[in-house]
Formats: structure tokens, C-alpha cells, sequence
């Protein structure tokens, strides 16, 4: 028979033989520690959810104050960079939703909350958000009624532009990869609509028929080593060449975002400026990108025209202030003289003109 001292000599010969003591429980470990554990796994739960709901353009407005909330926090690492730029590319699905007027605030906010996490990603990651940067920023900043905002934006994309180097035959090459991965997606996007709407009514083929037809299963390895790397390259950022296409075409976008503030009087020389610049560095854009610097050129030169045969009365009223219209008004009307006044010339109302 052991005794209890036995029994302890026992336990402290298995400690020294390596035999690791059993982890303690939860509850003895630090506050901290737990709930920085915790909040990790929360951190990734709740990307996985927001990037289901974020590229939904009727879900959009609630999904994104959610995801600003969760990056004001400061909980969001490393570890969660690629579920965060999967999160972003998925608000960003459709540019030009970032200047609809019931969106164009939040997108604001998101991508100016989002380029403070600049190094919790990779390089790829970051020329691709630069780009995002000027659809949801920049671009949206210029649907604004202030002069010197407008202004003021208008002066970073001429910087941006004068920054680009020039083009090459590879740059082209990027942009068309780029956009037919786009393309791409979205028609992907449109089939899985379909086939679950059709899904109902669709009937699988035998089990039977399948395994004669295919015995080893060879079709359904294919196609899975197919869908796995058609996954891998729509998870991939954008090359440094590709990213710098696609901001060559967002600054175009840019630049057709401030042609539709030429309404705006105080806008227009800003703008006719800003578009002199562009075509004079159209060198530095690929070449279907210059076709659309082209008829920018075009667009102000038909303006210029314009304004120096004069403006018709419609625009002349267009530009007149309320004051302006009611002051022409009152020049028309016939005043009486003040010996005339009365209704029989008896000068009755002379004391009330003074």
C-alpha cells in the first residue's frame, strides 16, 4: 500500500518525467486575456457576415455603419486583412454606386474609416484600395454645392494625374484583364441568380446513370480543381500594373463626375481647366482611356463656343437669383408722379408720400 507521501513522491516523479500538469480552467485566466480571445473570433464572425450583406446595395446603408463601428474599435489585425479587403471589395462591387445620392455620404465614411488600416494589408492590397479611395472618396466629393471643396478635389486629381507615368502596351493588356474579371463576376453573379430561381423545378439525373456515364468520378474533380481556381483568382488583389490602370480609369471617372457639376457657374472654369490638363497629359492613359479623354476635350470646347456667342434667355434666367428676377419686375412698373396722385388730383395722400 501507498502512503500519501508516496502518493505526492509519485506525482513529483511524473512532473520531472515531462508530463505536462493538466491547463487549468477558464475561469483562471486573466480578464483580459479571454476577452482578447473572444474578441478575435468575434472580430472574424462578424466580417463573415457583413461580407454577405455589404455588396447588397439594399443592405448596404445598414452593413456599413456596422463595419465602421467594428474598425473604430481597433479590434481589427493583421490576421483579419484579407477578410476585411474581401468585406471592401464587395461594398465596391458597383463604382457607381458611390455617387448615388443616398449613398454617396456613407461610402465617404466607410473608405476614409477603412485607409487607416493601410498596414494590416499587402501591397497588392493597398494599390487596389487606393483606387476604391477615389471612387468612394474623391469622386463623391464633388457632388457638393461648395465652391472651395470642389475646388480643392479637383486639385488632388490634377496632382494625381501629373503623378502618372505614360502608358504602355502592358498597361492595356492589365486594364482588359482587370475589366473581364469584373465582367466576369458580375455575370457569375447573375447565373447564381438564376439557377436558384430555377432550382425547384431542375431534377437530377440517377445516381445510376452518373456512375456509368463517369466511374471514377473525374468530372466532379475537375470541375471542383476548376472552381477552386477560378476562387483563388477572384480573391486576388490586382497587380501594382493593374491597380495603376484601373486608377488611370477612375481618375477618368472622376473627371466625368465634375463635367456633371458644369451647370454650376462657379464650377466651370475649375472644370474646363482641370479637363485642358487631362488631354494635355493624355499620353499617360492607355489608349481606349483616350477616346474618353477625347470627347471630355470635346465637351469644353463646345462650352467655350458657347459662351462667347452669349447666353440664351433660357440660361440667362436659369442663373438669375430670385432678388434679381423681382427687381427686374419692379423696374417695369409705372409709378405715379406726386401731383398726380389721388384719385381726382386733390393731392389727399401728398402728406402720406411726404
Amino acid at each position: 500500500m501507498f502512503s500519501d507521501t508516496d502518493a505526492a513522491l509519485a506525482e513529483v516523479d511524473d512532473a520531472s518525467e515531462g508530463v505536462p500538469p493538466p491547463p487549468p480552467p477558464l475561469s483562471e485566466y486573466p480578464a483580459a486575456k479571454r476577452l482578447k480571445t473572444e474578441g478575435t473570433d468575434d472580430v472574424r464572425v462578424a466580417l463573415e457576415k457583413l461580407g454577405g450583406h455589404i455588396s447588397n446595395p439594399r443592405k448596404f446603408k445598414k452593413a456599413s455603419p456596422l463595419l465602421r463601428q467594428l474598425l473604430k474599435e481597433g479590434r481589427v489585425t493583421k490576421d483579419h486583412a484579407f477578410l476585411l479587403f474581401q468585406v471592401l471589395r464587395g461594398a465596391m462591387k458597383d463604382p457607381s454606386l458611390a455617387v448615388d445620392p443616398t449613398l454617396t455620404t456613407e461610402y465617404q465614411k466607410l473608405f476614409t474609416a477603412a485607409s487607416r488600416y493601410r498596414e494590416v494589408f499587402s501591397q497588392r492590397q493597398k494599390g487596389q484600395l487606393d483606387v476604391y479611395g477615389l471612387w468612394g472618396v474623391l469622386r463623391g466629393q464633388l457632388l457638393t454645392d461648395d465652391s472651395f471643396v470642389f475646388n480643392k478635389v479637383l486639385n488632388r486629381i490634377k496632382e494625381s494625374i501629373q503623378h502618372l507615368s505614360d502608358a504602355a502596351e502592358e498597361d492595356e493588356e492589365a486594364l482588359l484583364r482587370v475589366k473581364e474579371r469584373l465582367n466576369g463576376e458580375g455575370a457569375q453573379q447573375n447565373d447564381n441568380a438564376d439557377i436558384q430561381a430555377a432550382r425547384p423545378s431542375m431534377q437530377a439525373d440517377p445516381p445510376s446513370k452518373a456512375s456509368e456515364a463517369d466511374p471514377f468520378g473525374l468530372d466532379q474533380i475537375m470541375q471542383k480543381q476548376d472552381a477552386s481556381k477560378k476562387q483563388e483568382d477572384k480573391d486576388r488583389a490586382w497587380s501594382s500594373r493593374e491597380s495603376a490602370a484601373m486608377k488611370r480609369d477612375a481618375l477618368l471617372d472622376c473627371l466625368d463626375t465634375a463635367r456633371e457639376c458644369y451647370r454650376h457657374a462657379w464650377a466651370r472654369t475649375s472644370v474646363d481647366i482641370a479637363i485642358q490638363e487631362l488631354h494635355s497629359n493624355r499620353r499617360k492613359f492607355c489608349a481606349s482611356q483616350q477616346q474618353r479623354i477625347d470627347s471630355l476635350w470635346r465637351f469644353v470646347q463646345e462650352q467655350r463656343a458657347a459662351r462667347r456667342k452669349g447666353p440664351s434667355a433660357r440660361e440667362a434666367r436659369r442663373d438669375t437669383t430670385a432678388f434679381e428676377a423681382a427687381r427686374a419686375e419692379w423696374g417695369k412698373a409705372e409709378l405715379s408722379i406726386k401731383g398726380g396722385v389721388g384719385a381726382e388730383g386733390d393731392h389727399r395722400t401728398e402728406l402720406w408720400l411726404g
